[in-house]
């Protein structure tokens, strides 16, 4: 039977005989299916495949095999030609090789990032949170996000070379000149002063940039009968709407989590969903890290319709359907300020008794409200509860209120600032009105400036059939999309990596964006490449300065030379801060609408792909999701409870109705999901979005109207449909030998060493350590070891060993000159794969395709293992997420079966890869305990993810495949330090071993000019210093839950990690000595 066919079998009701902590329901109901996946090398692959085949066909794969085993082999390898240019004429100040770093920004749904973007040789590679200028004083010189990015700042740099990017005008599906867009303005009767601007609307996506503002505002006096609208498909409507509620006038809430004891999110996703979540998670895991310094922590609870990364790593979470997530905040409100009387008052409006408050109230007592409120309370001046953007204004109104009552305002745990998205006409509201003139042939020309409502507009406007209806419609966007192919003009947009411009971060302090190429697709004409928004509006407008860096510079023309190029160094201009407002809160008029008590189903921005404009993006796709590991596809997540009553499995298809309209998409049973509630993500089932996103996912688009965009009543059944989710829940599993049975009751004490490392029932082994707080702060690191694992697991010093003059508590091993170590705590880690895409986008990791993925074959070298515990039909279901890749073991087990010996130790403890001497016998993966090690069963990165290898002659591969697969602009993604790995080759996490010998060699040069007497150098001695030196993971962490460093140095960071009591070695039974080292995981919840 082919493996298509093996569904996994979720037992009804499950036993907790299994380990204590899992990573899928499969693993946890131990079925047959599950272990016979786990214990093939191939998952996915039908052997029948094989046995069907022809003769010819298997004579020929067979000769083709046999050539190329020979044709790999090093020594007959034949290498392509290169040829070699010299670098006769640089620029001044520019070293070939040596890494430029721009301060700059990106921008999504209106709110910038501050990044620092590196360049070698004027080519973007990798992007990271900007941390500012420590040096400067003042306010503002401090980006709010603290040097942190999203995941979706760190796959830009992809989309930058999307080789199908949009690359130069077309008019009406011809290739065009940004000339003749030029003269078609001229000419055309709506961009004439005093003309016909009645008929002239402007479509844009949400912006922060003041350049655009001020052009926003030329474009009203110019065409007086013009008018402007916004929307964005994830937008902060609710938001907004919600602080006219409770403060008469726009406001934005700037959260300081640093100083909160008790943190409640309702239905808010807050540590990644959020425009502000690099920041939010960076304060509250202050008050994570507390544990060990003050022996306090926060507390976190989640009050959520599905399952979130906030939820993941709540101390307390409450699973509730999102209509019903008001009625909560309402009675939070009441119990906080002692107006609350079942059966009586609902919050502080006295209400007449109704079915409706008695299901409230019911739900008050069971989802145990009451605590909570305590705990708010007791907190005064030290809690703050933040709302999700998917629910409504009044719920917000709420929050802003119970906030002021529990002093969160006073304290300043909650700013408020002035919105800088204050405009009249937003969102839902915006697209209605514009689609209504249209339908009623009152708009004859717009200007669509980002954004794809094609695709993204609610579902009972029609936004496509309007848009039709309009003569002159111009759109600038990245690709040519689903609305530009409805378009007359078709404009290419501009990369923020290529351009200039200008933003508001979140606390509204402005920076600049500042181009780090050459426009990737301009000729020297300036006849193609593209344009931004402030462009093409100036264009519009006929001004005089029509390039992206006069438009800029004219904005801050306030500042002088020297500000100027300061706030290009900083990237934030100094004092530019939001201004700070003194509002008092009121409770809203209305309360909340009353819970479905129906099917709902729940609609929002996908934890990968967004609303949809990271579809082409191979690094978002091939992301596993957080907790579901889901790639290359969208689901409906529901219930076990669910599932049961529908019959469902993982993959088999639902339908989903919402106001006459259906989708259908593969089901995903998550553990603590609320019963009654369906929650699926967007972005997927793109037409247009490339190659790599074009037919990938359901689009859930469909779904959305202008009345319930986000949540709404639905009709769910099964149908016959079934996908294959290429998910990688259980692939690599660290003890595969456990699930697959084969020492149970034949090999005792085989069996019994297996079962403490994954644990006994009840147990939390040697992978996850976890305790509470209480416990911790009794017992320390006795909370978590058991007696014997304390015991000397070597009798004899290994033959490297010898005492450290360094550092006496140090490594007494591979530790010539410095011993390389990391810590990852996961108390702090959020799994929000940051860390993984930046990693990827470092070391230039390929993406592989779905098929692949079936396969177990991803070659992610970092990847995040999610742990639940608890039972899974129960709504207390807790996760633990523990980033693994390669630890460095100082006793590698890879090492010791290599017969080529390409993988070796270096004197500072790297275990290294020699990608010439690997002949891919794969015994180096079999024997690693961790499962980190990735192998090319193809060339990956000329192998198309949507298809098959690349026809190239058997006798090129792979010298030349490589050269002739990928294309020049695709390759220029590649950082030029790190190998292009080929078929055949093994690889692993090298803890960046490039960055490592960047640093030495900066370290030592400063050292020899230190010792010349040069001014300005006064190093003390040649070795890196703590801190010199970072990966790529810790670079893009929000919570810092990733430290590297050297452990010779006393008191370097890492080192101090790795004597703390949370510090052990996962497997470290087993006596390979990681030179990482995970910190336990502490929970505190309210006893």
């Amino acid at each position: 039977m082919a493996i298509e066919n093996q569904k996994s079998k979720i037992e009804n009701t499950p036993d907790l005989t299994g380990q204590a902590y899992w990573r899928s329901l499969e693993e946890y109901a131990d079925s047959p299916a599950f272990r016979q996946a786990v214990a093939e090398e191939f998952p996915g692959y039908d052997p029948d495949e094989i046995l069907s085949m022809s003769r010819r066909k298997f004579m020929a794969l067979a000769g083709a095999s046999m050539a190329l085993a020979g044709l790999t082999l090093t020594g007959c390898r034949r290498w392509p030609k290169e040829q070699v240019l010299p670098y006769a004429a640089r620029p001044d100040g520019h070293m070939p090789g040596v890494p430029e770093y721009y301060a700059s920004i990106t921008e999504r749904g209106g709110v910038a990032t501050p990044v620092l973007v590196k360049t070698f040789d004027g080519r973007p590679i990798k992007i990271d949170g900007n941390p500012g200028n420590p040096e400067a004083g003042g306010s503002g010189q401090t980006p709010y996000l603290k040097g942190k990015t999203s995941v979706f700042d760190q796959a830009e740099t992809l989309t930058f070379y999307d080789p199908e990017r949009a690359r130069g005008v077309m008019h009406n599906g011809e290739e065009s000149t940004w000339q003749a867009f030029r003269s078609f303005v001229k000419g055309h009767p709506a961009f004439q002063q005093g003309g016909a601007d009645q008929g002239l609307a402007v479509l844009a996506e949400s912006s922060s940039s003041p350049t655009a503002a001020r052009l926003r505002k030329e474009l009203s006096q110019k065409y007086p009968g013009a008018k402007w609208y916004t929307y964005d498909a994830v937008s902060r409507d609710h938001e907004i709407e919600g602080a006219k509620l409770a403060f008469g006038q726009p406001a934005r809430a700037i959260y300081d989590l640093s100083k909160a004891d008790v943190i409640v999110a309702l239905d808010c996703d807050l540590l990644t969903a959020r425009h502000d979540s690099p920041r939010l998670a960076h304060d509250w895991s202050l008050g994570r890290k507390s544990a060990d310094t003050a022996g306090q922590m926060n507390r976190l609870y989640a009050i959520e319709s599905t399952f979130t990364t906030t939820g993941s790593v709540a101390d307390h979470r409450l699973p509730v359907k999102a209509s019903k997530v008001g009625e909560a905040a309402n009675i939070l409100m009441g119990m906080i300020d002692g107006s609350f009387q079942p059966t009586v008052v609902l919050g502080r409006r006295s209400r007449p008794n109704s079915p409706a408050l008695n299901a409230a109230v019911q739900a008050a007592f069971e989802m145990k409200f009451q605590p909570i409120a305590d705990d708010l309370k007791n907190h005064l001046g030290k809690a703050v509860v933040i709302p999700g953007e998917s629910q409504p204004a009044e719920v917000h109104a709420l929050c802003h209120a119970i906030n002021q009552q529990i002093g969160a305002a006073a304290s300043g745990i909650v700013r408020l600032v002035e919105e800088p998205l204050a405009e009249e006409t937003t969102g839902i509201a915006a697209i209605t009105e514009l689609t209504q003139r249209m339908n009623a042939d009152e708009i004859d020309t717009l200007l669509i400036l980002g954004g794809n409502p094609v695709y993204d507009a609610p579902a009972d406007i029609d936004f496509a059939a309007a848009l039709k209806k309009v003569p002159h419609a111009i759109r600038l966007s990245l690709y040519h999309d689903e609305t530009s192919a409805l378009c007359e003009w078709q404009l290419p947009a501009a990369h923020a990596l290529e351009a200039w411009g200008d933003g508001r971060a979140w606390d509204g302090v402005v920076s600049i964006q500042q181009p780090t190429i050459k426009p990737l697709f301009e000729d020297a004409q300036r006849t193609t490449g593209g344009r931004t928004a402030a462009e093409v509006l100036a264009i519009v407008l006929g001004s005089p300065y029509q390039d992206s860096y006069s438009l800029t510079r004219q904005t801050h023309s306030d500042l002088d030379e020297k500000a100027w190029r300061q706030a290009l160094h900083d990237g934030v201009i100094a004092a530019s801060d939001a201004r700070l407002l003194d509002l008092e809160a009121r409770l809203p008029q209305t309360d909340p609408e009353s819970g479905i008590d129906g099917f709902e189903v729940t609609i929002g921005p996908d934890p990968s792909l967004y609303d949809g404009r990271y579809a082409n993006n191979g690094w978002m796709q091939e992301a596993p999701k957080p907790l579901s590991k889901i790639t290359w596809d969208n689901v409906a997540t529901i219930s076990i409870t669910d599932a049961q009553q529908f019959g469902v499995q993982n993959g088999d298809h639902l339908k989903i109705t919402v106001a006459g309209n259906a989708v259908e998409l593969p089901a995903y049973i998550m553990p603590g999901q609320p019963t009654g509630s369906v929650a699926l993500t967007l972005g997927y089932g793109r037409t247009r979005a490339g190659h790599v996103g074009n037919g990938v996912g359901v689009n859930t688009y469909t779904l959305r109207t202008t009345k319930a965009p986000a949540i709404a009543p639905a009709g769910v059944e099964k149908t016959n449909g079934f996908t294959k989710l290429a998910t990688t829940t259980v692939h690599h599993l660290i003890d595969p030998d456990l699930v697959n049975g084969k020492n149970r009751g034949t090999d005792t004490p085989a069996a019994w060493g297996l079962k403490k490392r994954v644990g006994e029932p009840g147990k939390s082994g040697y992978i996850i350590h976890e305790a509470n707080l209480e416990k911790y702060k009794k017992a320390g690191s006795r909370a978590f070891k058991e007696p014997h694992a304390d015991l000397k697991l070597q009798l004899f010093p290994g033959p490297d060993e010898a005492p450290n003059p360094r550092n006496p508590e140090g490594p007494t091993a591979f530790n010539d000159p410095h011993a390389w170590g990391m810590a990852i705590d996961m108390n702090s880690c959020i799994g929000c794969n940051a860390c993984v895409v930046a990693c990827q986008a470092e070391n230039n990791v390929p993406v592989t395709g779905k098929a692949m993925v079936n396969q177990s074959r991803e070659m992610h070298w970092l990847r995040i293992d999610t742990y639940f515990k608890g039972e899974p039909d129960s709504g207390d279901v807790q996760a633990v997420h523990q980033p693994m890749m390669c630890v460095h073991c100082e006793n590698a087990p890879c090492e010791q079966v290599c017969p080529v010996a390409a993988t070796v130790h270096d004197s500072e403890g790297l275990n290294t890869m020699v990608y010439n001497r690997c002949i891919g016998t794969r015994y180096c993966s079999n024997n690693c305990p961790y499962k980190v090690r990735r192998f090319n069963y193809y060339d990956y990165h000329a192998k198309d993810v949507r298809g098959g290898i690349s026809a190239k002659p058997w006798l090129n591969i792979p010298d030349t495949q490589q050269q002739g697969a990928i294309d020049q602009i695709t390759r220029m993604v590649f950082n030029p330090d790190v190998t292009v790995r080929m078929r055949g080759v093994m690889e692993k996490c090298t803890y960046c071993t490039q960055r490592i010998a960047a640093a030495k060699i900066n370290a030592k040069n400063e050292w020899a000019k230190t010792k010349q007497g040069i001014a300005g150098y006064d190093r003390e001695q040649p070795h890196v210093t703590d801190g010199e030196v970072t990966t790529a993971c810790q670079d893009a962490c929000a919570t810092n839950a990733i430290v590297f460093g050297d452990l010779n140095d006393p008191q370097s960071k890492v080192f101090k990690l790795h004597q703390n009591n949370r510090a052990y070695g996962v497997l470290d039974l087993l006596n390979t000595r990681p030179r990482t080292k995970h910190l336990a995981k502490i929970r505190n919840p309210k006893t």
